[in-house]
């Protein structure tokens, strides 16, 4: 029984320290933690909500543009550009 103790507890000894080694030095897991995860569904959201407040702006601006947009053969009929003589200083 002695002989065998001898034989299994430096057996068992040798197992678990290279057991213990290649868990050490495995790669540790790739995947992204939860506060990641939450940090790219934040980032994706902002970004989706900014182009559409862009596409928003730009219809809006196109909306204006058409109302105050004046054909080319138009008459300009601008009063606020209508330009006065200016007196002469005798």
């Amino acid at each position: 029984m002695g002989e065998l103790l001898l034989v299994l507890l430096p057996a068992i000894v040798l197992v678990a320290l290279i057991w213990g080694l290649m868990t050490a030095l495995s790669p540790r897991d790739a995947g992204m933690s939860d506060a990641e995860k939450y940090q790219r569904d934040l980032a994706e959201r902002s970004a989706r909500h900014y182009a559409a407040q862009v596409q928003s702006a730009m219809a809006a601006r196109a909306r204006i543009e058409a109302r105050t947009h004046r054909p080319p053969n138009a008459p300009q009929h601008d009063r606020g550009s209508q330009v006065w003589p200016r007196p002469e200083h005798r």
